[in-house]
């Protein structure tokens, strides 16, 4: 075998070409081609060198790529090493800072920061030593002429080809037109908060006056109906009721059978303006509430309440505490108005209302186990809303402008509770009660009748009662039994006691409904001072708690006026017997 030369032949030296595969892939690669001569400098062959350059030449075109990125980047992309010194700086950064490459590179990073943040540099490369990135930290540095620019930063650590952290790349990118646009975003949502919290106390201010607007029309509305059946009851209904004495007076007398039947005529129809009457009073305002307090009207209101088959128990839990007329005449109304839905709605023949002062405040409660209904839907939480949700409605506004609140529990088939919750004025600074005893001035004493000629001792009557037609009634009643003396008539309670006190009488005819002081009051201040004196009650009231209260307050008997004529002469002489026989 000959020696293999190779001499000085040329051949291809480092030429790089794209070679394909067997399995049609290519790749990049050097080529190096020496020729391979025999003895006599002939070629016989050639010696193939081939050098895989396919990754090298990825990673050439990818630097290549990456520089044309970081090159035409806006966003400032810097480098620099572990001391801070500016290693590389693009394009974007000479737009953004202002400073040229030639100006920027070698110089160190803090040209760019603000003399007042300066010890962020120094917070950046401590997380950079740890190899930790700094990911979009606004931050505030300056241009070359001072402009301040608002910026996020993205600082990430450099590390070589053996692993070692060599410095850090820093992204910038300016934002400060979203600052400013977040700035003026804030600005004005400030000024529509500050808008909307003008508009909401303007909206609260006027709900405010509204309630009360309301509060007082209401109020308006209950002192009218209050005052009309004052009316009602001080002057048609006295009048019809001595219209009613005087005939039964007349039918007493012999008459003839026409004038008998024209007497019983008049006295039926009477009798029935008295019923209507009543009806009415109770209707628009009941007398008994300003007379004798809340307590006592809702005793009123359950007999009320059972001519629609309801029947009610009132438990009061403690001492009524002293409560405004107004605040007692809204209560009265929506304790009236939360019975009636349990009578329309309800589907109930039960219910209670339960009064109790707790944590210095009065609390009513109207309950009963009906058919109930969805608070949620009465709320506006839902599309259905139930029948009474507008007096409900009503009852809430209505606490709400006494400063209290109304509560509500109900649920379909379970039943509902009201509950009425009205704060309580701290003592010795709440509203006197209308009906609560004042004293004045008695008047003068009228004598009626002196002396007769019977040997009996004649039984001495005071007529105390408000309105003169009804005294006069009572005066012409008794006038015409010779054993009876009316010797004096009184206009109210606060009198009444004090003619007792000079006149002595053995026998008072007390209206229980009469101003300044009543005849509950001043009874139970008669009987204190005079045992021995009987006190018949006088009315025009239906209400059992009336009567009861009277005759525990001392009175022996509690008529109805219009029942005078039949009644009240027995009932003296029987009561005055009891106490004195008489001979």
């Amino acid at each position: 075998m000959g020696d293999v030369l190779t001499g000085k032949v040329p051949g291809v030296h480092d030429a790089e070409v794209q070679i394909e595969r067997p399995d049609g892939s290519r790749v990049t690669v050097i080529v190096n081609i020496a020729p391979l001569l025999d003895q006599r400098g002939a070629i016989t062959g050639a010696i193939n060198c081939f050098y895989n350059v396919t990754e090298r030449k990825q990673a050439e075109r990818a630097l290549i790529h990456l520089a044309a990125i970081v090159g035409s980047s806006d966003d400032a992309i810097i480098s620099k090493d572990l001391n801070g010194t500016i290693t590389s700086w693009n394009r974007g950064a000479e737009r953004l800072f202002g400073y040229t490459a030639q100006e920027a590179i070698g110089q160190p990073v803090t040209i760019l920061i603000p003399a007042d943040r300066r010890n962020e540099e120094s917070g950046i490369l401590k997380h950079i030593r740890h190899g930790e990135t700094v990911d979009h930290y606004e931050t505030i540095r300056c241009r070359k002429d001072g402009t301040p620019l608002d910026i996020s930063l993205t600082v990430s650590p450099i590390i070589d080809a053996h692993g070692q952290i060599v410095g850090a790349s820093k992204i910038a990118r300016n934002i400060t037109d979203r600052v400013l646009a977040e700035a003026q975003l804030r600005q004005l949502n400030d000024e529509l908060e500050a808008r909307v919290a003008e508009r909401t106390e303007e909206l609260t201010e006027s709900q405010t006056r509204l309630r009360a607007l309301s509060a007082e029309l209401n109020l308006t509305e209950q002192r009218e109906r209050q005052r009309l059946a004052m009316d009602l009851h001080d002057y048609l209904g006295q009048l019809l009721s001595v219209s009613r004495m005087k005939l039964d007076q007349a039918k007493q007398q012999p008459l003839s059978p026409q004038v008998a039947k024209l007497i019983a005529d008049l006295h039926e129809a009477t009798n029935k303006s008295l019923a209507y009457t009543r009806t009415l009073i109770s209707q628009l305002s009941p007398p008994v509430l300003p007379e004798f307090g809340l307590p006592m009207a809702l005793h009123w209101l359950t007999e009320q309440m059972q001519q629609h088959s309801l029947s009610v128990a009132v438990h009061v839990k403690t001492k009524m505490p002293t409560v405004s007329e107004e605040h007692e005449l809204l209560l009265f109304q929506s304790i009236r108005e939360l019975l009636l839905n349990c009578v329309k709605h309800a589907n109930t023949y039960e219910a209670t209302v339960t009064l109790e002062e707790v944590d210095g405040s009065l609390r009513i409660q109207v309950a009963d186990h009906g058919a109930g209904f969805d608070a949620l839907a009465l709320a506006g939480k839902k599309k259905s809303a139930p029948a009474q949700g507008f007096g409900l409605f009503s009852i809430r506004e209505r606490m709400l402008s006494l400063g209290g609140r109304f509560e509500l529990d109900s649920s379909p088939g379970h039943g509902t509770t009201a509950t009425l919750v009205l704060p309580l004025e701290a003592k010795g600074q709440a509203t006197n009660h209308a009906h609560a005893p004042n004293v004045t001035t008695a008047q003068s004493l009228n004598a009626v009748q002196g002396s007769t000629s019977t040997t009996k001792p004649k039984v001495r009557v005071l007529v105390a009662d408000d309105h003169a037609l009804v005294r006069q009634g009572f005066c012409s009643l008794l006038n015409q039994y010779g054993d009876i003396q009316v010797v004096g008539e009184a206009t109210t309670g606060t009198e009444a006691v004090a003619l007792a006190d000079r006149l002595e009488p053995d026998v008072i005819l007390m209206d229980i409904t009469m101003p300044k002081l009543d005849g509950v009051e001043a009874t139970r201040r008669l009987k204190r001072k005079h045992p021995g004196t009987v006190v018949i009650g006088l009315t025009i009231h239906t209400v059992g708690q009336v009567k009861a209260a009277m005759t525990e307050a001392g009175a022996v008997a509690v008529i109805n006026k219009e029942a005078a004529v039949d009644e009240l002469y027995q009932t003296i002489q029987t009561t005055v017997r009891q106490l004195r026989p008489i001979p």
